[in-house]
């Protein structure tokens, strides 16, 4: 999506992509719903569930949305601070069950043996891994090419993620939990009759898996020392 100039008022660009520019109206209307964490959960899932938009798409999906709930606020002269929470939530929700379903997609593979080459797990896994700071960029960069009360919240509730997490983050690091112990749960499988490349598939996965969720594991650890120093 391409940058614009940050506006002089409280509303946020619009984006400048068809399909971009019907999602942050869809979440400009869903504004004035009194459900909006609903509305907003919805929103994403449809949008992930139909394909219009892929998990790799997650940066500009949450530009979208967050912009166009801003502006729904913005002009309903909502109030700012809870309805972002409530949207934010709410995509968090429905992204993080979409980086689980992708999970289990990858771990039925495997286990129907289908082959995977290493770097191209080690590529859809880092996906699952980055979601949740691609999440908070988006925010940043939404906050950036905004004004007002929205580009102040919206940079509040940024900094508030990166020392919180999100659930998306929490249940990408599950899957990639469950995922790494799998390499157990093969050996068990193929004494009950598992087929030898649905085994070394599942293996090869969960070694992947472990891989990664060690080094992200590093990460947040590096990350919590910088916050508490």
């Amino acid at each position: 999506m391409n940058d614009v100039n940050t506006p002089a008022t409280g509303e946020t660009s619009i984006p400048e992509n068809t399909q971009l520019v019907q999602l942050h109206d869809e979440a400009a209307a869903a504004a004035s719903a009194p459900d909006l964490h609903e509305r907003v959960r919805e929103l994403t899932a449809r949008v992930l569930h139909e394909r219009r938009m892929a998990l790799n798409d997650i940066r500009e999906l949450v530009v979208a949305i967050s912009s166009g709930v801003g502006s729904g606020l913005t002009s309903r002269g909502g109030e700012m601070k809870d309805g972002l929470k409530q949207a934010i939530a709410g995509l968090d929700e429905a992204v993080g069950s979409a980086a689980q379903a992708a999970s289990y997609t990858l771990r039925e593979a495997a286990t129907q043996g289908q082959s995977f080459k290493d770097n191209e797990l080690k590529a859809s896994l880092e996906q699952l891994r980055d979601l949740e700071g691609q999440i908070v960029e988006a925010l940043k960069q939404t906050a950036s090419q905004s004004g007002g009360k929205l580009k102040e919240e919206l940079g509040y509730l940024s900094d508030h993620l990166i020392i919180s997490g999100t659930r998306t983050g929490e249940q990408v690091r599950e899957a990639l939990q469950q995922l790494a112990n799998g390499v157990k749960a093969s050996g068990a499988a193929g004494r009950a009759g598992l087929s030898e490349s649905a085994s070394t598939a599942t293996e090869r996965l969960s070694l992947v898996a472990s891989g990664i969720l060690e080094a992200l594991s590093d990460s947040l650890k590096r990350q919590s020392e910088r916050l508490r120093s």
